[in-house]
C-alpha cells in the first residue's frame, strides 16, 4: 500500500506540532485539527473527498501483485485453499 504525506503548515509557514484530531465534516469534507505552537494557533484544513482522491499516489499493482502471492504462500502453508 502506498500513500502520500500530507503537508500542513500554518499561516505563518510553520509545520504544526501536533494533529489534534481527524474527523469528517456533516458536509462529507475530511478535516484535520492542528495547533502551531510558533503563532499559537488552533487551525483547520477541509478537503472534500474528491480532493482526497485526487492527492493519492497511483496504485502499485507489482507490490500488489508480491504481497498477495506471499499472502497465498502464507496460507497454503496453514493448509488453507487459495484459488489464483
Amino acid at each position: 500500500m502506498g500513500y502520500r504525506a500530507m503537508q500542513f503548515a500554518c499561516h505563518c509557514g510553520q509545520p504544526p506540532d501536533r494533529i489534534l484530531e481527524v474527523g469528517f465534516s456533516s458536509e462529507g469534507n475530511m478535516v484535520v485539527h492542528f495547533w502551531c505552537s510558533a503563532c499559537h494557533r488552533v487551525l483547520f484544513v477541509s478537503q472534500s473527498l474528491d480532493e482526497c482522491r485526487q492527492a493519492c499516489p497511483p496504485a502499485d499493482t507489482r507490490a500488489d501483485s508480491l504481497s498477495a502471492a506471499v499472502d497465498a504462500c502464507f496460507l497454503r502453508s496453514l493448509g488453507i485453499a487459495v484459488s489464483e
